[in-house]
């Protein structure tokens, strides 16, 4: 029996061989140079349109036993709290976090873009192992990582991982988790909860990489 997420795997790649091959005739017969955003697009629209072939997955309820938090929290003392969010658009995506200390001020945001990613749920994904190389490269020891994707926080918690491009993203998120000695937690929270993350995810999407300290973070915001 093949799982519903197995499924949509399959789906992912019969429509990327289809598109493969559409575009190597193109070439090949009538001369023809297809774009990667072009390619993009029509790889996401392909996907979209069969997965509605796939039987309904499971009620989100009856997978994640995790309860989003409705209220930004600081920190407590000698923690960093890190948020991070992914945006998504038809080129690619982005991962922004900001990271908050004990009395609520921003220490420093940072985003970076992703070209030719544009599956939400990988998005996520990137974006946390882009926090999780932050938190290495930056020796961070005490740290609450945020997130409104569901998925990937049970995910993170559990270790639970299939073979697959995002099975292999979050195989080396654990990799580098169990090679540092460090006190993180991973929590779930509501998106409303996570917006000002998204919103640097967003400015990446349009510089490709941010990075702003906590004196210019506000201005820039606003």
């Amino acid at each position: 029996m093949v799982s519903e997420t197995s499924q949509f795997h399959i789906l992912q790649c019969v429509c990327l061989l289809w598109r493969i091959w559409k575009s190597r005739n193109k070439v090949t017969f009538k001369f023809i140079q297809p774009h990667v955003c072009s390619l993009a697009r029509q790889f996401y629209n392909q996907v979209l349109k069969f997965s509605n072939l796939l039987p309904p997955p499971p009620p989100r309820s009856s997978l994640i036993p995790i309860h989003p938090a409705t209220t930004w929290v600081p920190p407590p003392e000698d923690f960093l709290k890190i948020n991070v969010d992914a945006a998504v658009c038809v080129t690619g995506c982005s991962s922004g976090l900001v990271i908050h200390g004990s009395d609520r001020h921003v220490v420093l945001a940072l985003g970076l873009q992703h070209q030719g990613i544009i599956y939400p749920y990988l998005a996520e994904l990137l974006a946390f192992r882009y926090v999780i190389s932050i938190v290495a490269s930056r020796s961070l020891t005490h740290m609450i990582v945020e997130g409104d994707s569901e998925v990937v926080v049970y995910q993170v918690r559990q270790g639970v991982f299939e073979v697959s491009i995002g099975g292999l993203v979050l195989r080396e998120c654990l990799q580098i988790l169990s090679s540092l000695s460090v006190c993180i937690e991973f929590r779930a929270v509501h998106r409303s909860v996570n917006s000002v993350a998204h919103r640097v995810a967003r400015k990446a999407l349009l510089w490709s990489r941010v990075e702003l300290e906590s004196f210019d973070f506000l201005g820039w915001l606003l």
